[in-house]
């Protein structure tokens, strides 16, 4: 006889600690689990599902859909908030099932059950079949933690939390589960890793050597290192060629020779682009590209790489290599031997040294330390903790590895609303401080230091010495650009903090970020037309990118175009930083300074007392200000140093701060900031 199979929404439960809280206290744990198995029946039974698999803790249930499945899940997630509460994690999954001598079998009772292992408690985890089926319900949010190899599971899969009041979203490192154990030599892993210590170390090389050297080659020396194309490779091992493009970049822009090289940012939108190289030179401004492949075949790794002269269409240099991926860890150190003895360039000997420097010998963990950065490149609350994850599993392999410090700086540097910012920015100071113990001259270590200096301790005369001695050793990389120019922009120093941020966005041209900030200059130099056509360009380069709409909707206010602001703040759409809650409050502010007051505190008395808590205190006080309440603004003020806002670094420039500039607190805070 045939099994009898059927698709189903396959929703697995399990009690988190039921075996420790049975050892604790027996009476309590019956009683807990009492009230888990009535509540289950009761809405499984309700929503049409079925149970299945009843393991006392936990259980498999399946629904005719995903939309059921979620609904029933969510309603016992609730339930179990009240006394005596249930540690509930539920994971589900769509797939096929079938029956066999009464038993329930079926690939997707597995996937479901490994997705649910990674759950803690109060969390509903799905896949992305579950995802795909719900995303477009208005009553449904979910956000992806990330992609996991699970055990007896032959692909990475992505993994769905449902975020909703009451329920937890997990971070990365606290979900465990039933993962695959990490295989040191696997064959993946050694071809993608000999072919990023070959690119880095023989590319870098050779695109120096044959770049200044190419006879007839006349031209700047600016270069764009267009994203490397993995042939073949599944979608998951993205990470692997977006690492190689940054490891080689990062490597060329230490060469003090070279006038321009192109950061990620930058260079990362042209990944399969159908621009012509001369189209994504003009874009970028550079004179020369660098663009190339790899492809794994019958266990070899095949490279091919060239470097074009764009206005000629010359090719000043190209090659194709071909090495056994079993070389993984002695071919770092035999390329690096044939580019010091050809190597015929005036290159200092800090330069040859970084130019050759490898940060770990483990092959996994800078395999994880790249999936981190391809994570914080995404810049979003998940996306934060999977870095952080990834740099923690690397430091376990290799607990020198200096690089994974620093990125862990950066995680909490810019710290998203879980910790305070004072709790947040002593974790990134102490990675910071141990990425510096085990290489002091680390560029992003050395950055992240001295914008903690900055815009965290306030020492600026420090924190500008530190930026001008990083710029000098490396003045290719942006990011310290940027910083410097906010330290002469806070300071008062405005014409110099905006030929700074030019020189940052030269760099890196299509930067969301570097744009809104020239934008951002602009206004606070007072200079607001300049402000405005700015901040509109980047928004027609990024439209979605929320910080644009705030800075332009305060340009607006500040010319008295009312209507304009208010359509400008009313873009800022809730977000991993609260964007929301801030369009809500610079609302406020707009009706106010319109000369709107009653409108103004109808927009304000929408917020409520728990967001209001979570909005930046400088926000509040500008808002107070329109409203012509000095005290309250100042006490606004007050809390932000004393909580270390961010937004407190623009007290000396910021001009809705203008009408309070005399008062003695004011005066106070900006001795205290050594602003004044």
């Amino acid at each position: 006889m045939q099994p009898s199979r059927r698709l189903a929404a396959i929703l697995f439960t399990d009690i988190v600690g039921s075996t420790a809280m049975m050892q604790k206290d027996e009476q309590a744990a019956l009683l807990i689990n009492k009230r888990y198995v009535a509540v289950l029946k009761q809405f499984v039974s309700s929503h049409g599902g079925e149970i299945l698999n009843d393991f006392g803790d936990g259980s498999l249930c399946t629904f005719a859909s995903a939309t059921q499945a979620v609904k029933c899940a969510i309603e016992m997630q609730q339930q179990f908030q009240f006394e005596p509460k249930v540690p509930l994690r539920i994971g589900l999954h769509v797939g096929e099932i079938f029956f066999e001598d009464g038993k329930v079998f079926g690939d997707g009772v597995n996937v479901a059950s490994r997705i649910q292992s990674l759950g803690i408690a109060n969390s509903i985890l799905f896949s992305s079949q579950i995802n795909s089926q719900i995303r477009n319900q208005q009553e449904f949010k979910s956000v992806t933690v990330g992609k996991f190899e699970f055990k007896n599971v032959d692909e990475p899969m992505e993994v769905f939390a449902l975020s909703k009041e009451g329920l937890i979203v997990p971070r990365k490192e606290e979900m465990k589960g039933k993962l695959k154990e990490i295989e040191k030599k696997s064959a993946r892993r050694k071809w993608a890793l000999t072919a990023i210590v070959i690119l880095l170390l023989a590319g870098s090389y050779f695109i120096y050597q044959n770049f200044f050297k190419a006879p007839g080659f006349s031209g700047e020396k600016t270069i764009a290192v267009l994203p490397f194309e993995n042939i073949g490779a599944p979608d998951s091992e993205e990470y692997i060629s977006d690492g190689i493009t940054q490891d080689i970049i990062n490597s060329l822009s230490k060469i003090s020779s070279l006038q321009k090289v192109i950061a990620w940012f930058s260079v990362r939108g042209f990944k399969k682009t159908t621009k012509s190289l001369k189209q994504i030179a003009d874009d970028l401004g550079v004179t020369a590209i660098l663009s190339g492949n790899i492809e794994k075949h019958e266990g070899k790794i095949h490279i091919i790489a060239e470097l074009i002269e764009v206005s000629t269409n010359k090719r000043l240099w190209g090659d194709d290599f071909e090495y056994d991926g079993k070389e993984i860890l002695s071919i770092q150190s035999r390329v690096a031997e044939e580019i010091i003895a050809a190597l015929k360039v005036n290159l200092s000997p800090e330069e040859k040294k970084n130019l050759t420097r490898n940060y770990t010998d483990n092959p996994e963990a800078y395999r994880l330390y790249r999936k981190g950065r391809w994570f914080w490149d995404k810049r979003s609350k998940e996306s934060y903790d999977s870095a952080e994850a990834n740099y923690k599993r690397a430091l376990e392999l290799d607990p020198d590895y200096a690089l994974a410090y620093a990125g862990l700086a950066d995680c909490y540097t810019f710290n998203q609303p879980v910790l305070s910012q004072i709790e947040a920015i002593s974790i990134a100071r102490d990675y910071t401080n141990k990425a510096l113990m085990l290489d002091s001259t680390l560029t992003e270590a050395l950055t992240t230091k001295a914008f903690i200096q900055s815009h965290f301790d306030y020492d600026w005369k420090g924190a500008e010495a530190a930026f001008k001695k990083i710029i000098s050793d490396n003045p290719n990389y942006p990011i310290a650009h940027l910083y410097y120019g906010n330290v002469l922009m806070w300071t008062g120093n405005s014409d110099a903090a905006i030929n700074e941020t030019k020189k940052a966005l030269a760099l890196d041209p299509l930067s969301s970020v570097l744009n809104m900030v020239l934008g951002r200059d602009y206004y606070d130099a007072r200079n607001y037309d300049q402000a405005i056509a700015q901040l509109q360009k980047t928004i027609t380069l990024s439209p979605n990118f929320n910080s644009s709409y705030w800075h332009l909707g305060n340009t607006f206010l500040q010319k008295k175009m009312y209507s304009e602001a208010i359509d400008a703040y009313s873009k800022l759409a809730p977000g991993n930083f609260d964007f929301g809650l801030t369009g809500m409050i610079l609302l406020s502010q707009a009706y106010s300074v319109s000369g709107d007051k009653r409108k103004a505190k109808d927009e304000f008395q929408k917020i409520s007392k728990e967001d209001y808590l979570k909005i930046d205190p400088v926000l509040v006080a500008e808002f107070y200000i329109s409203q012509g309440n000095i005290d309250e603004a100042l006490d606004q003020l007050e809390r932000g140093f004393d909580s270390h806002s961010i937004m407190m670094v623009g007290l000396k420039i910021e001009p809705f701060l203008d009408p309070i500039r005399n008062e003695p607190r004011f005066k106070a805070l900006m001795k205290k900031m050594n602003l004044d």
